[in-house]
C-alpha cells in the first residue's frame, strides 16, 4: 500500500520510507520527485489540477498492476486555534 497525502500547497506526496521499493520507479515515471530534505516523494503543485488529474489515476492503475494499492488523503490541518486572552476576573469589594 502507498499512502499519498495531499498537502495544503497543492503538492501530493508520500514519505520515502513508506513507499515499497517496487513502487518507486512508477512514481518517478509519473512525475513524482524525491526530495531528500523532506525524505519524501512529491508530485509538485506546479503540475496543476489537470496534471494531477492525469497522473494520479495512471499511478494508481500501474501500482495496482503490481499488486500495490493506493490510498489518498488530505494532510491534517497544521494551524492551531488561538484562544482569545482570558479576561481578568473582577474584584468585588463589599463597602458598607
Amino acid at each position: 500500500m502507498v499512502t499519498l497525502t495531499w498537502y495544503d500547497d497543492g503538492a501530493l506526496g508520500a514519505p520515502y520510507g513508506s513507499v515499497p521499493e517496487q513502487a518507486r520507479m512508477t512514481l518517478y515515471a509519473h512525475g513524482f520527485q524525491y526530495h531528500p530534505h523532506q525524505a519524501a516523494f512529491l508530485l509538485p503543485a506546479a503540475y496543476g489540477e489537470d496534471g494531477h488529474a492525469l497522473r494520479i489515476p495512471a499511478v494508481a492503475r500501474r501500482l495496482a498492476e503490481q499488486g500495490i494499492g493506493v490510498n489518498l488523503h488530505h494532510a491534517a490541518p497544521t494551524t492551531t486555534a488561538v484562544l482569545p486572552p482570558s479576561l481578568p476576573t473582577a474584584v468585588h469589594s463589599d463597602h458598607r
